[in-house]
């Protein structure tokens, strides 16, 4: 009778498998990743000291044919230094930059990657340990 109830086993661990990996793609490409961000030259107009509460250098860029006057994500630069940002999308209103440097142009597919494997990577630590510590078991019962 035990026979029997193999194949159900399988059947159901290969269904959990396969959810898993449906799960898995929707998390990856669910919801699409936005535009990509546009970058620009800016200039430093206004440093900010590190050390206030409003630590962000106000910088001018091009945006279309319109200058305009934006915060940037950083502080202590110096007047008139030339920085690399990355533009959002909206630009309505007043609006914060990134520093090139620090953002990465694939971040929303990227970071959902890393979590997924992180997740994935733990569920299998976890599942190893727990076999281990059956098969540990079932052989001190044998013993015993």
């Amino acid at each position: 009778m035990a026979v029997g109830a193999a194949p159900v086993r399988w059947a159901l661990i290969a269904l959990v498998v396969a959810l898993a990996a449906v799960g898995a793609a929707v998390a990856l490409w669910w919801p699409p990743a936005p535009a990509p961000a546009q970058r620009a030259t800016a200039t430093v107009v206004e440093p900010a000291s590190c050390g206030g509460g409003d630590a962000y250098d106000r910088v001018e860029l091009k945006v279309g044919e319109q200058t305009r006057r934006a915060r940037l994500d950083g502080c202590g630069h110096s007047v008139n230094e030339v920085v690399e940002v990355v533009v959002p999308a909206d630009t309505s209103g007043e609006f914060l930059v990134q520093a090139a440097g620090t953002m990465s142009d694939d971040l929303p597919f990227g970071t959902r990657l890393t979590a997924m494997l992180m997740c994935l990577s733990g569920l299998a630590g976890g599942l190893y340990t727990y076999l281990l510590l059956r098969r540990q078991r079932t052989a001190s019962t044998v013993a015993a």
